[in-house]
């Protein structure tokens, strides 16, 4: 059997707002890849998208909320902290820097993401300083670009476990558990005048009418 390396499982996204979706996912990576913890990394100025609806330090307050009471998920605040944009290969870049060369560093992402893989800065790049574990829906079919279908041809391995063998190069295919909540959704019910309790934990709930956050309105009953 083939000795494992040490892993470091890291989760990155605007987290606008966190919800039982990305909480679920991380904590079956913790198990599936038989780590300690995953780091999950709001990030500050996301590059994809036009902006956030919630700023980086209220985010970072509803994931820290919402990860209280699990050790095994960490909020970790590199990109928050860095004076740069946020873009992935920085961070990765950072992180090996810290980690050094013999440990696994194991990037999660959704399918979506990685469809959109060649946008990103320097995308190319990033398998050499890590391996890019993709969450899949189950009984989804995704559609690769020749590119991707390329790369996904001579870096792809079966199982998880193969993620730990070595520090960076892989590409490995998760189907998660599947919880169909979005931030998207989240953020349209609570603009309507809905409750999204169930969708989010409760905690965060509790920070974004204190907040008054995505359009919510207090009204004289609160």
């Amino acid at each position: 059997m083939i000795e494992q390396l040490p892993a470091r499982v890291i989760f990155g996204g605007t987290f606008d707002p966190v919800h039982h979706g990305h909480l679920r996912s991380a904590l079956e990576l913790t198990e599936a890849l038989e780590v300690n913890q995953v780091d999950l990394i709001p990030s500050r100025d996301p590059v994809h998208r036009s902006g956030t609806d919630a700023p980086a330090l209220e985010r970072l307050q509803m994931l820290e909320r919402a990860t209280a009471s699990e050790l095994r998920l960490v909020v970790n605040r590199i990109e928050l902290d860095a004076e740069r944009e946020s873009y992935t290969l920085f961070t990765l870049q950072e992180l090996r820097a810290q980690i050094g060369a013999d440990t696994a560093l194991i990037l999660v992402v959704g399918m979506d993401a990685f469809q959109g893989l060649e946008s990103w800065r320097g995308w190319e790049s990033l398998l050499d300083y890590a391996h890019l574990l993709v969450l899949k829906r189950p009984g989804y079919q995704p559609h690769f670009s020749d590119r991707l279908h390329d790369l996904c041809q001579q870096c792809s391995v079966p199982l998880l476990e193969e993620l730990r063998q070595s520090p960076a190069g892989k590409i490995c295919l998760f189907e998660q558990t599947p919880v169909e909540v979005s931030a998207t959704q989240v953020r349209k019910l609570i603009a309507a005048g809905a409750s999204p309790r169930y969708l989010i934990p409760d905690s965060v709930w509790d920070y974004i009418q204190e907040k008054e956050l995505y359009g919510f309105q207090r009204t004289e009953t609160d």
